[in-house]
């Protein structure tokens, strides 16, 4: 390794090579920009497109089997996330989500899938992608990848799984007041940071709801 003197010459010496003579000429560069603009534009739209008729959808599916799950409702283009928040049941606040992305020049798209879980009880895989060629993208393909993600997933969080009747049969602590309660005769409910929670009253909602952080160490038992 040499010192940051002989470094820094040698950076000079390739920034001079450099600038001897240019190598696009205003065509050739206004040419390539048309076509960066171009594929970007198709991304754009392709991203859209493959969130809104083939990840969401099959995300919904999953997400409709629990209660405790909560798809985010503010994610932006080509981004799609779904909440499985803590609760007696399943105790462990866990996160789904795909997002449609490109590569460096604009022809391939990387669709990533990522999952988290917390506390960590079981291995599971965290993350994985899909590359496919921008001007051939095959949509049976990524919902073929991303059914098996979320089967992968699913078999996953069924392993925390500590059994019970239906989900609204079990009992929840007000985290405002301590009381405990069934989910199914709460007054109210919410969701924070994945994790969901129940109320006895809408006034205990409420107070929740301004000051979360105040709350969020009452952890569902």
């Amino acid at each position: 390794m040499s010192d940051l003197g002989e470094f820094a010459q040698r950076v000079k010496e390739a920034m001079a090579d450099a600038a001897r003579e240019p190598h696009w000429d205003s065509g050739e560069a206004e040419n390539y920009m048309a076509g960066v603009t171009e594929r970007r534009e198709e991304f754009e739209r392709l991203a859209s497109r493959l969130n809104e008729t083939v990840i969401r959808p099959r995300i919904e599916v999953v997400a409709d089997c629990f209660a405790n799950a909560s798809l985010a409702q503010d994610a932006p283009d080509g981004r799609c996330s779904c909440w499985f928040g803590f609760c007696e049941r399943f105790p462990a606040s866990t996160r789904v989500a795909f997002a449609v992305e490109h590569d460096l020049r604009l022809e391939k798209i990387v669709v990533c899938f990522e999952a988290s879980m917390t506390p960590v009880f079981v291995k599971f895989h965290d993350h994985d992608n899909f590359t496919a060629p921008l001007d051939s993208v095959n949509d049976d393909s990524v919902g073929d990848w991303v059914e098996q993600r979320l089967l992968d997933f699913l078999s996953t969080y069924l392993q925390i799984d500590r059994g019970g009747e239906d989900f609204d049969d079990e009992t929840a602590t007000d985290p405002v007041c301590g009381m405990r309660i069934n989910r199914s005769s709460a007054a109210a409910s919410d969701s924070y940071r994945g994790h969901a929670y129940y109320f006895c009253s809408t006034e205990c909602r409420d107070r929740f709801t301004r000051n979360p952080t105040a709350y969020v160490q009452v952890k569902l038992m």
